[in-house]
């Protein structure tokens, strides 16, 4: 049972000492005024609706002879 209070304490300190590191390192908004001032704001990446609310009513086919699909070859 002491081993496993041993693993899990070092491993929550690796996981700490990662996410300290990672705090770190990530880069940063640079000092200067961005161009866009919204540059650095995540877009949402929500999806539309889905099944029937999200179905786009299409236009019926036109009734097409199919022999007249392509020009008559000229020899």
């Amino acid at each position: 049972m002491t081993f496993y209070l041993e693993l899990l304490t070092a491993l929550a300190l690796v996981c700490l000492f990662w996410w300290l590191l990672y705090r770190l390192l990530r880069p940063k908004a640079p000092a200067d005024p961005a161009e866009e001032p919204l540059s650095f704001v995540p877009a949402s990446l929500r999806k539309g609706p889905k099944g029937r609310p999200g179905a786009v009513a299409l236009e019926e086919p036109e009734e097409d002879n199919p022999a007249d699909a392509f020009p008559p070859r000229e020899a």
